[in-house]
Formats: C-alpha cells, structure tokens, sequence
C-alpha cells in the first residue's frame, strides 16, 4: 500500500515538474521572492542540516547508513534490522547522488541568478540549480520511513516539505526543482520498497521459529 502511494506521489511531483519547467516557475518564483525572512526557515534548515550530518557532508549520512546496514546482514541474528537499514541507505544515498550528479549536467541558474539585472531562467551555463539537492537528501531519507513506519507518515513527511518551501522561499530553487527532486526519492522509496518487504517477512519467520 505504502508503495503504490509513493508511486503515485512520484508522478504528481513529476507532473508538478514538469508545470514549473513549462511556466509555472516563474509565477511561483515572483511570488515567493523575499518570502523568507532569514531567520525561521534559515535556521530550521541548519538545524536539519546539523542533525543529519548534511553541514559535515551530502553523502555522510547515506555512508554510514549502508555501513551500518552491512554490519547487522553479516550477522544472521541481526539481519531483520539490517534489511530497513539497507533499505533506508540505498534510497537516501541514491536520491543525493542522482541530484548532485545532475546538477552540472542540467546547469540551471537558480532564481536570485536569473532575477539579477541582465539575467534570464537559463539552463545548460553550468549553475546547479535542478535538481534540489537539499530536498532529493530530506526526501531520500525520510519518504522510506513513510514505508517503513507508516503510522507516523506525517511526521515523516514535514521535514522535506519544511526543506521545499525554505529553498523556494530563500530564492535558492524554483518549484520544478524541488518538485523533481520528490519525484526522485518518491520513486526510489517505491521500487526499492521489496527490501523494506523482507525486513518484515524476515520478521515474521524470525517470530514463526520461536513460537510466538
């Protein structure tokens, strides 16, 4: 169930995308121009970034995430904790990598670049506005947790869309970017979503041989 939601989720946000790219993000960028103020959506995203070890590096977090992961399937008695672990890793490492690896192939100014006297919302001069690479890290972290513990979806949800509307709002991202970057980690928390499946029938056979 959780998967066929972030399916569908990933071609909203795609579709999202794809509206911004045709139009819709400049209407968007005027009016979210000067929206933030520095200090609120400026200070929740360095808190986020300081938590998530994002301030040290983009790829540390999804390192160590895939490092733990390895270390409890080497053990036969931790395996069931190392299959979410995987799950989790692949996705977050996955969604940063794609991001920052297609940024300078895509070469887009961000919106205070193109609101510069002179400027113009330009792709392929070698900025790296699309996609966001703060929304494809949060989103790659926390949509997979949608499927792992779906009871606390929106709570999940909160801190990629609170990274969304701060990258819009700051005039760093245009609405296709951090649409996009949804899409991708949306996309990736579904089709990898099997692994979060065997952690749980891992589970159920651990629970089945004991008895219980």
């Amino acid at each position: 169930m959780e998967a066929r939601r972030l399916w569908l989720a990933a071609a909203l946000f795609a579709l999202l995308a794809a509206a911004g790219a045709f139009g819709l993000d400049a209407t968007v960028a005027r009016w979210t121009a000067g929206g933030a103020d520095g200090s609120f959506w400026d200070i929740g995203t360095r808190w986020l970034d300081l938590l998530t070890l994002k301030e040290i590096s983009n790829f540390l977090l999804g390192a160590l995430l895939l490092l733990a992961a390895a270390g409890l399937l080497a053990v036969s008695r931790t395996r069931t904790l190392g299959w979410p672990l995987l799950y989790l890793g692949l996705v977050q490492s996955v969604s940063t990598v794609a991001a920052d690896l297609s940024k300078p192939q895509l070469g887009r100014l961000r919106p205070f670049e193109a609101a510069a006297p002179g400027g113009a919302d330009t792709w392929f001069v070698g900025a790296n506005s699309f996609p966001s690479g703060h929304v494809a890290f949060y989103a790659g972290l926390f949509l997979p947790l949608t499927v792992l513990v779906p009871r606390w979806t929106a709570a999940w949800l909160l801190p990629p869309l609170f990274i969304a509307a701060a990258r819009m709002l700051e005039n760093d991202h245009y609405l296709s970017d951090v649409a996009a970057s949804l899409a991708l980690a949306a996309a990736l928390a579904a089709a990898l979503a099997p692994l979060a499946h065997r952690a749980r029938s891992g589970t159920v056979e651990a629970r089945g041989r004991a008895g219980l």
